[in-house]
């Protein structure tokens, strides 16, 4: 196993276990990734999930995941579980890790690894959903400092909006935690 998906285990168990202590009557909650209440950034967590396996199978984006509801009448920790299980084991298979990010802008291109972004993704919106719904916000700690190593000031403000990833950076309080520092970087109000 190599250390990304090590790394990637740690940070979607860790997601995981903040989204099984999400309640129903926290769904409508507002978060800090603005588009979106709590169930709509667990449904995209889920779907973020599905968007990976394929990813990792060689398979073209396919965005039309994030427009479907894919929890269901289930638990958002429940279903998130089996779209991570589902993601590692994509992850596994020869040649998985290797595969870049096509970049959505003019002129396209290959962007960061895959399995990056998913790291990323699941630490960063980790940090929403404990932010939103009022848990212990600091991830997984071997995850959070690869993140911090990868991502933190390698992804400036002009690039973003070609790509329409993430907002502009946001100033950080002095001595924050490294995930607030990255929340933060990727447009989140610490």
């Amino acid at each position: 196993m190599t250390e990304v998906i090590e790394l990637l285990g740690k940070t979607l168990t860790h997601t995981t276990r903040l989204l099984k202590n999400v309640t129903p009557e926290q769904y409508g909650q507002p978060t800090p990734c603005a588009e979106f209440d709590v169930y709509a950034l667990a449904n995209h967590l889920v779907a973020g999930n599905l968007y990976y396996v394929r990813l990792a199978q060689g398979g073209a984006p396919d965005f039309s995941l994030f427009a479907q509801d894919q929890i269901g009448g289930r638990q958002p920790g429940d279903a998130y579980a089996q779209g991570a299980e589902d993601a590692l084991d994509a992850w596994r298979t020869e040649g998985a890790v290797e595969r870049q990010m096509p970049m959505p802008m003019p002129g396209g291109g290959q962007g960061p690894l895959v399995t990056d972004l998913h790291l990323l993704e699941a630490t960063l919106h980790g940090w929403d959903v404990a932010t939103a719904t009022g848990q212990d916000r600091r991830g997984d700690p071997d995850a959070v400092q690869a993140v911090h190593q990868r991502w933190y000031g390698r992804f400036p403000d002009a690039l973003r909006s070609q790509t329409r990833l993430f907002d502009p950076s946001r100033p950080v309080p002095e001595g924050a935690p490294a995930l607030d520092e990255i929340a933060a970087h990727f447009g989140r109000t610490v």
